[in-house]
């Protein structure tokens, strides 16, 4: 079935600005994402259900916690609706909308070239919430800061919140607080962790994830 109007001038816009930075489209979607073995960054020109158009968000995803979808986990809406009206109105709202997210993936692989540089950052990061804090603390124990880890999984582990994926997390953050003093056997660990994400996200194989 052939993409309405709007849909195809978003994937061109795409093509032409996105994949020749390393950005691939997601099957037929209006998700590109850029792979970088532990992490991707995920560009989404999202729809709206009531208007043609789009939204757009670009974040990125860690691949150190196993699930079967994408998620912004740093990063997220950086552009509001832009309405679809005509072909020739829409056009360079395309490619403003490609531009700017070409610039996000930018700023993303300036922020994260490496775990260390992306432990910096997520400790840093102010405020923040559950997910940040298990994050933060994944990242910190592959760049070897043990205390900072152990912090940080700690206030995810000690959780009053109730809910089955918190709890999960909590278990999962008691279990890794333990491990971390071992910095080669963690990252072997999360090695695994990261080829099952790939896997279940159905991402292409890779061999050296750069862990260290």
């Amino acid at each position: 079935m052939a993409q309405p109007p709007h849909t195809q001038l978003l994937t061109a816009a795409a093509r032409r600005i996105l994949r020749p930075l390393g950005l691939q489209q997601r099957g037929r979607s209006r998700v590109w994402l850029a792979d970088h073995g532990w992490w991707v960054a995920v560009v989404e020109f999202q729809p709206s259900g009531w208007s043609k158009g789009s939204y757009l968000n670009v974040g990125a995803m860690w691949l150190w916690f196993e699930k079967d979808y994408f998620s912004f986990d740093y990063g997220s809406r950086v552009e509001d609706f832009a309405p679809y009206e005509d072909e020739a109105q829409f056009a360079p709202l395309a490619g403003d909308l490609a531009d700017r997210a070409a610039g996000e993936v930018a700023r993303l692989r300036s922020h994260f070239p490496s775990v260390t540089a992306t432990a910096q950052q997520l400790a840093a990061k102010s405020p923040m919430g559950f997910w940040d804090r298990f994050n933060a603390g994944v990242a910190c124990a592959l760049a070897g800061d043990t205390a900072a880890a152990r912090r940080f999984l700690g206030e995810v582990a000690g959780t009053d919140d109730r809910r089955d994926w918190a709890q999960a997390a909590a278990s999962l953050a008691r279990e890794y607080s333990l491990a971390v003093a071992d910095v080669a056997g963690f990252r072997r660990r999360i090695e695994v962790v990261v080829h099952r994400a790939r896997e279940l996200l159905r991402l292409p194989g890779v061999t050296n994830l750069a862990l260290d």
